[in-house]
């Protein structure tokens, strides 16, 4: 049996894209019949998650929360990282490594350093800021140069890092459970009754546009007076983006806070789901709410519209016009007839990038850098 560590700074409680991508792609891994290893950070708790059969998770260190692109970020801490690292290589003896974001500190980094198993790295991330590429590219071409594969989860993505390193990047998406977003266990009490709610869901971190959809929900309430914005997700600026809401907090504007376990519920609340990040690689969240057969507007950023085609199954709107955003929204909620056409175009989007597929490609990715160096990858 083939051992795969997947190593991500990112997991859960840690909710985003990032997590998302190791726990699916893990746990369909592990059900092929690979014996699966996520290694990732602690927060002072076990990791509170279903583990099918096969599938194991080894927090390495501590995590400690930073700030950086503009969005909340973790990094593993401790003087013996590197030492507990070549302990865990040394005992595990896998197979194939998977980094993702590789360049990222410091547990992609540190099992980048000391693995001598076939590895590869997928990344995630469109960075704000040149300045790494300028400042560190040296470096981290000597860190892309150890890897045997390297995947980008966009285009967009590909693209950019292919413009400062001399590395090629095969684009395999993300992925997205269509089977579990496409049938809710339960409803949202509260939220049920409104046929006009609209749905952020995300880290509450300024990249991610809830600033914007704020802005724009005074007008969308001008034409549609019942309509609702409910905010599920977290964050540090939770308590600024509460005040911003002020008179509207408890009435028409709602904060629910994690709600990792009922997404589905809560996209089954909602007749619209709004996502306008000003920067994104890939958007997996639009995939969440198309697999729920939920509308969505969005922003014209790379990721985005790599998933969009602007009025077939879903709207994109400028980033940052708050004006245009509201518009957008009254539009969808308005016009029933568009709302139905873009529920069946999204799913039809969706089902492209269900789990299956994407690890199809992914281990496939993997059978040609093990037949490049002579071997077989089978389970």
């Amino acid at each position: 049996m083939k051992k795969i560590g997947i190593v991500s700074e990112y997991f859960y409680p840690h909710v985003g894209g990032i997590t998302e991508h190791v726990y699916f792609f893990a746990k369909e891994v592990a059900r092929r019949g690979y014996e699966t290893v996520i290694l990732t950070g602690y927060q002072g708790h076990p990791v509170e998650v279903d583990l099918p059969y096969g599938l194991r998770v080894i927090q390495v260190a501590r995590s400690m929360g930073i700030f950086a692109n503009g969005s909340a970020g973790k990094i593993s801490v401790g003087w013996n990282v590197g030492s507990r690292v070549k302990e865990i290589l040394k005992k595990e003896r896998f197979d194939l490594i998977h980094l993702h974001n590789p360049l990222d500190p410091v547990l992609p980094l540190l099992f980048l350093k000391y693995s001598k198993s076939l590895t590869v790295g997928t990344f995630h991330t469109v960075l704000a800021s040149t300045r790494y590429f300028k400042w560190f590219n040296k470096i981290a071409q000597n860190y892309l140069n150890k890897l045997d594969g390297i995947i980008a989860v966009s285009p967009s993505c590909a693209t950019l890092m292919e413009k400062h390193f001399d590395n090629s990047f095969k684009v395999i998406p993300n992925g997205v459970d269509t089977e579990w977003f496409a049938n809710p266990t339960g409803k949202v009490e509260k939220h049920f009754g409104s046929d006009a709610n609209i749905l952020f869901l995300g880290r509450l971190d300024p990249r991610n546009g809830l600033d914007d959809l704020m802005a724009a929900f005074p007008q969308v309430l001008k034409a549609i007076p019942e309509a609702r914005l409910i905010v599920a997700g977290d964050g540090l600026l939770r308590p600024y983006y509460e005040k911003k809401a002020g008179d509207l907090l408890g009435k028409n504007i709602f904060f629910e806070g994690q709600v990792n376990e009922t997404r589905p519920d809560y996209f089954a609340a909602s007749a619209v789901f709004c996502y306008p990040a000003a920067i994104a690689s890939f958007g997996i969240a639009l995939l969440e709410s198309m697999a729920a057969g939920v509308p969505v507007v969005a922003t014209e950023n790379e990721g985005f519209k790599a998933l969009i085609d602007d009025g077939v199954n879903g709207l994109l709107v400028p980033a940052k016009d708050p004006v245009a955003l509201g518009r957008a929204l009254i539009r969808v909620l308005r016009d029933k007839t568009l709302a139905a056409i873009l529920q069946r175009n999204g799913r039809q989007t969706a089902d492209r990038f269900s789990w299956s597929r994407v690890t199809d490609q992914v281990l496939d990715f993997y059978g040609e850098i093990f037949r490049r160096k002579g071997a077989p990858f089978a389970a």
